[in-house]
């Protein structure tokens, strides 16, 4: 998981925290950031699939999705 907030910028460059930086710098920042989408993604996703096994309402079901989206920050 990502553990600082790293601001990466171009202009004319790669720049990292104001920093002149490379792309080799600046990759595992912006993998790591992939993979921390991706696993909330997944959350969701699999929240969603248990939500399916549920007898609820097409109202009730869209509400439940709101909901997991808003407690994972999508």
């Amino acid at each position: 998981m990502l553990n600082s907030i790293d601001r990466i910028t171009w202009r004319n460059g790669y720049r990292l925290n104001g920093d002149p930086a490379t792309l080799e710098d600046i990759e595992p920042i912006f993998e790591g950031r992939r993979v921390a989408a991706l696993s909330i993604w997944e959350q969701y996703e699999q929240s969603k699939e248990a939500l399916r096994g549920l007898i609820l309402t097409p109202e009730q079901y869209q509400e439940a999705c709101r909901q997991i989206a808003e407690a994972l920050g999508v």
